[in-house]
């Protein structure tokens, strides 16, 4: 299908082809209809398709003899449509000559493709607005490359603000440094669980050594996991409770009556040894 045109009457952007030769004006029309990774069209001042390249059928679903005449907001979410965008457009390209723009737009069946759209206004000689040229490309499968990116980069750095360690067979260790909010504290049960899941861990030592400070939320989201825990089977021990710790806590009115604690990480593992019912002896012979 090659590009196709309406011709109207003081509005089609193209009037100054005519001063061009046929041979020109069919290669740049061969050019529109070869490229195939980008959608050309154009519109009059109004905003209605005037010109429909084949790669804006492959990209858009509507043929050129469904869509010239329609206004091009056809191609834009509900939700772009109630905030004026394409009038913004069209505004923006008008006063600075062209206008670009990454988002949503619309196939004729409704499904969603991620566009980078430039809106070019197109001026005669004595500078009169005859219409806009609109050229879009398709990057959804870059946006959803991005997406798994970003995706892969957030789960190492929670993986790094959380890390779990299993220390010993059955045994696992959190070690928190630094201020825990309430987001930090979730990603400390999606993967603790997650963890205690995998490696079927009778015993999970939660050490706050690192953790400067401790608010009411925080102490509620730690019950929290410690309690999802133990339904998981396991039993956690809280370490690195310290003297200020422990009077925040009991001023903030916080029961951890039922909650295993100790003082230091090598208490808790001493704990976890007997849980386990383990003993750890020196080698025989070791130290004469």
């Amino acid at each position: 299908m090659g590009t196709q045109f309406e011709s109207r009457p003081g509005g089609h952007p193209g009037a100054a082809a005519s001063q061009t030769s046929p041979e020109t004006q069919e290669l740049v029309r061969l050019l529109i209809d070869n490229i195939r990774d980008y959608a050309i069209i154009t519109l009059d001042p109004r905003g209605h398709v005037l010109s429909w390249n084949a790669a804006a059928e492959r990209l858009k679903g509507w043929k050129a003899d469904e869509i010239i005449g329609q206004h091009f907001s056809r191609f834009y979410p509900p939700e772009d449509l109630q905030n004026g965008k394409t009038e913004m457009e069209l505004k923006v390209a008008s006063q600075e000559g062209r206008f670009e723009d990454e988002g949503w737009r619309v196939r004729k069946d409704g499904s969603r493709f991620w566009a980078n759209v430039i809106i070019t206004a197109l001026r005669d000689a004595e500078g009169r607005l005859r219409g806009f040229g609109k050229v879009t490309r398709d990057l959804t499968a870059r946006r959803e490359s991005e997406e798994k990116i970003r995706r892969q980069a957030q789960e190492i750095l929670e993986m790094a603000a959380v890390p779990v360690v299993q220390v010993w067979a059955g045994i696992l260790l959190v070690p928190l440094i630094g201020t825990l909010n309430s987001q930090r504290t979730q990603q400390l049960m999606d993967v603790l669980l997650n963890k205690v899941m995998e490696t079927a861990s009778p015993v999970a030592l939660l050490d706050i050594t690192g953790v400067p400070a401790i608010d009411t939320q925080t102490a509620q989201h730690l019950i929290e996991t410690i309690a999802a825990v133990r339904l998981l089977g396991s039993e956690v021990v809280l370490t690195g409770v310290r003297p200020s710790i422990a009077q925040t806590l009991v001023h903030l009115g916080i029961d951890l009556s039922n909650v295993s604690t100790r003082s230091s990480l090598s208490a808790g593992l001493r704990t976890a040894f007997e849980l386990l019912e383990l003993c750890v002896a020196p080698r025989a012979g070791a130290g004469g």
